[in-house]
């Protein structure tokens, strides 16, 4: 006996029209991480003492992997919250290589951490790519039209 599984409907663009099969999706509230943390809450205090008395268990594996993950769970490592950082020189730069050697400059005197460097870098890249992927189409369009290609941007001085 074969299954038929319904279609759902899509809109123009591919996108799935309200009303559709396949389930209401994940349902709103709590994620696992938070139910479990807040499940642990009331034994913190019964469970790191626990765990400090696994430490001097004779088996180190299992005194380490007790107190790892009772930390992981009690005090996860906080996430680093972004800075909010000026480097100079690029608003002026006029390329995409003059912006991000304006960046490893700014690394260089300490105006701005490695990390938000690496952000800003990867920013810089992520819209060269933009850009060149635009304008690959452009040239495509144009040569499928047997029109001459003109560039759009001529500087990115306006991206800082």
């Amino acid at each position: 006996m074969t299954e038929q599984t319904a279609v759902a409907p899509r809109d123009h663009e591919g996108k799935f029209l309200p009303g559709g099969p396949g389930g209401p999706g994940r349902p709103k509230g709590r994620a696992q991480s938070e139910l479990v943390r807040a499940l642990i809450e009331p034994h913190r205090v019964v469970l790191i003492e626990r765990a400090l008395a696994l430490t001097q268990h004779v088996d180190p594996f299992a005194a380490a992997n007790a107190l790892r993950i009772c930390l992981e769970r009690l005090a996860p490592v906080p996430k680093q919250e972004s800075e909010r950082v000026e480097v100079p020189g690029l608003k002026e730069a006029k390329t995409f290589t003059d912006k991000c050697e304006a960046v490893v400059a700014a690394v260089a005197t300490g105006d701005i951490s490695a990390e938000a460097a690496d952000r800003l870098l990867s920013m810089i890249n992520n819209y060269a790519r933009a850009v060149a992927v635009d304008d690959f189409d452009r040239r495509l369009k144009a040569l499928e039209a047997g029109h001459v290609w003109r560039p759009v941007i001529d500087d990115v001085s306006d991206l800082a």
